[in-house]
C-alpha cells in the first residue's frame, strides 16, 4: 500500500486531459485510478522489479491499460446503441455468446449451445471469479443489461464497468485456458 500512496498521485496527475470531452461525464481520473489499485493489488504477484521506478512503470502500465480498455467499452456501446447483444433464449444462449467473445469464435450461438461441456466449463470458471467481476459479466454479459443499469446497480461509472469487465474477461481466459480444452488465453 506505501509503494500505491507514494506512486499513486503522479500516475493519476498523468493521466490529467486524456479522458476524452465525450467520455468524461461517463468516466473519470477516480475511476481509472480505483481500478489501477485494485489491479495492483490483485495482481501484485506479478511484478518481477527490484526498484520503486520499475513498480512506477508497471503502474502506469496498469493505468493506461485500464484507460483504454474504458474508452474502448464505451466506443463500443456508442457504435451498438442499445441494440440487445443476442436474441435470448435462455440461460445457454448467454453463456454460449460469452464462450465466442471470450474465444473469439465465429460459429453461431446455436452450434455452442450444443456444445454443453463447453458452456458447463463457463459456467464453472464465472463462479470463480472474485465478486465484482463475477458480477459484471452476470448482469452485461450474461443477462445483457444495459451498462446504464449495471453502472447503478455496482455504484460505478460506465467506463469503471468497461475496465472491470475487461479483468473479468482477462480472469476468465486465465480460468478456462488452465481447466479446459475448449479455451485457450491466445484470443
Amino acid at each position: 500500500m506505501e509503494l500505491l500512496n507514494r506512486h499513486g498521485p503522479a500516475i493519476r496527475l498523468a493521466l490529467k486531459g486524456r479522458i476524452p470531452r465525450r467520455w468524461q461525464a461517463v468516466l473519470s481520473d477516480d475511476d481509472v485510478m480505483q481500478q489501477t489499485y485494485a489491479d495492483a493489488i490483485f495482481k501484485i504477484a506479478q511484478f518481477s522489479g527490484e526498484d520503486e521506478g520499475r513498480f512506477e512503470a508497471w503502474l502506469r502500465s496498469i493505468a493506461r491499460r485500464n484507460l483504454k480498455d474504458a474508452i474502448k467499452g464505451l466506443e463500443r456501446k456508442k457504435r451498438e446503441g442499445d441494440r440487445r447483444r443476442v436474441e435470448r433464449v435462455g440461460g445457454a444462449l448467454s453463456y454460449a455468446e460469452l464462450v465466442q467473445v471470450l474465444t473469439g469464435s465465429q460459429a453461431g450461438p446455436s452450434t455452442l449451445v450444443r456444445n454443453a461441456e463447453a458452456i458447463q466449463a463457463l459456467e464453472r470458471a464465472v463462479e470463480q471469479l472474485p465478486e465484482d467481476y463475477r458480477r459484471v459479466v452476470t448482469l452485461y454479459d450474461l443477462q445483457e443489461c444495459p451498462v446504464g443499469q449495471v453502472a447503478r446497480e455496482m455504484g460505478r461509472s460506465e467506463g469503471a464497468v468497461f475496465m472491470l469487465r475487461s479483468r473479468a474477461h482477462d480472469r476468465l481466459h486465465q480460468i478456462l485456458g488452465s481447466t479446459s480444452r475448449f479455451f485457450s488465453t491466445s484470443s
